[in-house]
Parts: C-alpha cells; structure tokens; sequence
C-alpha cells in the first residue's frame, strides 16, 4: 500500500454535552415559578435549536457517503475466493470509514473480474482517502476500458499524487494517444524515457506516435538510441518498420523485420499497485495463468519469481512447485530442478507426472541409468502413460538396446494414439538405425494426427519428411539399349 494509506480510522463519536434533565440549584430562577420559566425558555429555545441546527449541519459536511457495499456471484469459484470476498465485504461493513477496507475489497473483486464492483468499491475509498494515489490509478485502469476521457483525469491525479510513477505515465501516454493528443502523450512519453532510458514501451510509444503524426522519419533517431540504452526489443523493431514503410523504405523495413525475429520480447515494467490485487488471489488460479503466459513468452525470470511465490503459498500442491522446477529446467538451471523435483517426489510419490520430469531432468545431466529408474516408477503408477514410454525408448537406444527401445516406442504409439511427439521420435529411431520403410510408415500415421492449426508439428512433420526423402532407395538409371 502507498506510504498515504494510514491505518483505518473509526468514526467520530459525539459525547454528551449535558444531561437531559440537569440539576436545579435551590436559588435557581427556575425554582421560583412558571413566569420565570417562560422567560428563560424564550431565551434558551431558539438558542438551542440553532446549536442543533448547526451541529447537524457539522455532522451533514463532515459525513462520508456510504454505497451499499457490492455482492457478487462467481459462478464456479472455489470456496477460498468465496469465503475471502465475504470476508472483505464484512469488514467493509465493519469499518465502513475505512479506505484500506473499501479498496482491498476493490483489489479482490478486480483480481476475479468483477471491475464494475471494483470501481464503485475505489471510488468509495477515495472519498475517504483522496490523497492516496492507488485508489486513482486502480480507477483509472479500469475506466479505461468503458470511458477513456475519465480515465485520463484518473491518471493525471495519480502522476500530481505520484511523479515518479511511470506506469501511470505509460497508460496515460497511452490513452492520450488514443483520442489523438498527440503532443501531450509525447510529453509524457519523453519523461518516461528520461527517467527509466531501458524501458522498452517508452520507445515504443514513441515510434508509434511519430508515424501516427505523420513524421515517420523520427522513428530511425528513436531507434538509434533505444539501441545506446539496450532497450531495443522485437515489437519496438516491427514499430520501426512499419514506419519505415509509410517513408517507401521497404528494403529497410524488411531487414528490420529480420531483426524483430532475433529479438528479445519487451519486459513489462513493475506495476506495484496491480501487483497489490494477486495478494487476492487465493486459489492460485490467476498467478499460474499469468506465469504460463510469462513462460511462452520467454520471460523466464518472472515465471520463476511467479512460481517460486506460488509453491510457497500452497504447499499442499505439487503443481507449483513442478512448474517452478519447469522454468528452471528452461532457464538452464538444471542443479536447481533437480532438487525440486527431488523435494517433490518425497512429498508426492505416487504422482507420475513429477517422476517423469524428474527422469527428463536427470537425463540431461546424463544419468540415464537414475532417469531409467524413475521412469520405470512412472510407468507402474500410469502404465499407459506413452510419453513416459517414448523417453523410456530413447534411454534404452542411448544404451544400445534398439530392439527394446522400438518395443517400447510401440508401446507408446499404443497408448497414445493421438500425440503426434511420440510418433515423431520414432520416426527418428527407425531411420537412426535404416529401418526406413517403418519410419515412412510411422510418418503417415502421424501426418494424421496434426492439426493444421499446430505450427510447431507442421514444422516437424515436414523436417522428417525431408529426412524420409533423403533414406528412400534410389531407383537405378534406365539402361541404355544395347546398339544393334
């Protein structure tokens, strides 16, 4: 939470001033019959109805408007988001004064999608806490997506609360750029590249602006120094290109692209208030999401920081930790995985799925007679497991048990039809050891299986019928006729 969030204040209770029936002195003038009563009561009425006039006016102004706290309903959510959004929604009701309270129920109802009841719950806290630039940004993400001109006041209060804060920046630039402020994104944008030089979507933006206001040739210097500050990535390249082709530079533009393929992906910056909302997630659910996405697209680091948090907070589950020792695996710390997935055979050693990549691990450090062990283990808790088979296969080949190593392979084409990998590495296994015509055949069938919408298998399934080609028998020339 920001540093302008203190801690949740009650509210303001009012004390008595006086008792309702005070004690008379014995010499009062009340004491001494009605006429003087009359009298003071003339004075004293009008002067006590305008107190209460005025602290009722106090109390009108000082008052925080309460909305109904929002209820939800999450269709096939599990128990555990269940029972922390009424927990949320409790306090709430508990401490309706609260800011903190208002927006950690806000962060969790944003954390599973529900940005509507979000809203009302951030806007909630920023009447009780308008100082705190969170509450501003957290708006603003989500007016983004219904009203454009309000999540821009969002996010220009969260840069004056917070100008250090180039994520608000960024999406600011952003919707600038949208409704056609060009001038005023630019801004923003050249402040970004200023204070964080390495940030790629600061360059990016920058390019797309130059070719959207029609001066495409500012790209190139864009270029150039994202290129000093190491800050050139694969979508900043194909934003360069494009605009080199709005300036007739196609055969720039088609290095360019070259270029983009070799390129690393951009890196996000740190959202600290966003990250705040996976606090929330207590299944577990959107993290792992968010760390499958980060490993395809090679952002292994945060993966592995994802996971590392995941396997921590569920303990209980082996799937966090296997995919932590996955993205190690992938990042070429191989010692790493390996104790992981060691850690996790002791927790889990009837889950097959563990041993399997344990063996697949340990195969790459090169013991295979251990990896050879575990899949053996695999195999008699999920016989018909083929994959498991089909490394189990190339084990055995790497050992110069071809006979066994085939027999496993089919085996494994048995128990898993459909998966064309399987099919693939024994083609491969046929043709290392010239039995061609078996390896064509095995081609065929898993021609069969590939779906046209699998790139990777397209690529594969047309290397290995090149490699087919090239191991088909040469028919021998024609003879010539033999002169008479």
């Amino acid at each position: 939470m920001s540093h302008h969030e203190a801690d949740p204040a009650g509210s303001a209770e009012v004390q008595p001033v006086s008792d309702a029936n005070p004690p008379i002195a014995r010499n009062s003038p009340i004491a001494n019959g009605k006429k003087s009563s009359r009298r003071i009561f003339r004075i004293v009425g009008p002067a006590a109805v305008l107190l209460i006039a005025a602290a009722l006016v106090f109390l009108k102004r000082g008052a925080v408007p309460t909305a109904e706290s929002p209820v939800v309903s999450i269709p096939g959510a599990s128990p555990a988001v269940l029972d922390l959004l009424q927990d949320l929604r409790s306090r709430v009701e508990r401490q309706p004064d609260s800011a903190s309270a208002w927006g950690d129920y806000g962060l969790c109802l944003m954390q599973h999608e529900r940005p509507r009841e979000a809203l009302t719950c951030f806007q909630q806290a920023l009447q009780r806490e308008s100082d705190n630039p969170a509450w501003h940004y957290l708006s603003g993400v989500i007016l983004e997506q219904t009203s454009l001109e309000q999540a821009v006041a969002a996010l220009q209060r969260t840069i004056e609360l917070r100008r250090d804060s180039a994520v608000a920046r960024l999406r600011l630039a952003s919707a600038l750029m949208t409704l056609g402020q060009l001038q005023q994104a630019s801004e923003h944008l050249e402040q970004v590249r200023s204070q964080l030089p390495g940030a790629a979507e600061g360059w990016v933006q920058g390019v797309r602006i130059a070719r959207l206001s029609g001066q495409p040739e500012l790209a190139e210097s864009l270029l150039a120094e994202a290129r000093r500050v190491q800050a050139v990535t694969s979508v900043l390249l194909r934003e360069v290109a494009s605009a080199e082709l709005q300036r007739g530079r196609a055969e720039v533009a088609a290095a360019l692209l070259d270029e983009a393929t070799r390129a690393p992906l951009p890196r996000p910056l740190p959202d600290p208030w966003l990250e705040r909302s996976r606090a929330f997630d207590v299944s577990g659910v959107v993290a792992s999401q968010q760390a499958d996405q980060q490993r395809q697209q090679g952002l292994l680091d945060q993966a592995v920081r994802t996971l590392s948090t995941l396997s921590r907070r569920f303990p209980e589950r082996s799937r966090p930790t296997l995919n932590l020792a996955l993205a190690l695996r992938e990042q070429g710390r191989i010692a790493e995985a390996v104790s992981e997935l060691e850690q996790l055979t002791t927790r889990f050693p009837a889950d097959p799925l563990v041993r399997f990549h344990l063996a697949v691990t340990l195969a790459q450090t090169g013991q295979t007679e251990m990896a050879m062990q575990h899949l053996n283990t695999c195999l008699t808790q999920k016989s018909d497991y083929g994959m498991a088979r089909a490394v189990l296969g190339d084990l055995l080949d790497s050992q110069g048990q071809v006979d066994a190593a085939i027999a496993a392979y089919q085996r494994a084409v048995t128990d898993s039809p459909e998966e064309p990998w399987i099919r693939f590495g024994f083609v491969e296994l046929l043709l290392r050891h010239s039995r061609n015509v078996a390896a064509a055949e095995q081609l065929v069938a898993a021609s069969l299986v590939v779906d046209g919408d699998q790139t990777a298998a397209q690529t594969e399934l047309k290397r290995l019928q090149s490699l087919v080609d090239q191991h088909k028998p040469q028919s021998p020339p024609p003879s010539s006729p033999t002169p008479p």
